[in-house]
């Protein structure tokens, strides 16, 4: 007796559209960005948001610091 359902019953496991975008520095769909565009603001290349471009409040904080130690 087989585990597996035959193909004809198996459940379709492809991920919707919206979830899939092509990215343009790796050339294949990825769910998630992997940091290897130089973003837009906080957008990557592909539109979605990219958290190597995104700034926390402890980032912001070293940087303002940093600027004004060279002033």
């Amino acid at each position: 007796m087989a585990l597996l359902r035959p193909k004809s019953e198996r459940r379709n496991k492809d991920l919707p559209p919206y979830r899939t975008i092509q990215c343009p520095m790796n050339g294949h769909q990825i769910s998630w960005c992997m940091g290897f565009c130089q973003p837009i603001g906080e957008l990557g290349h592909c539109g979605r948001l990219a958290p190597h471009a995104m700034v926390g409040r402890t980032q912001a904080a070293l940087i303002a610091y940093a600027k004004s130690q060279k002033a």
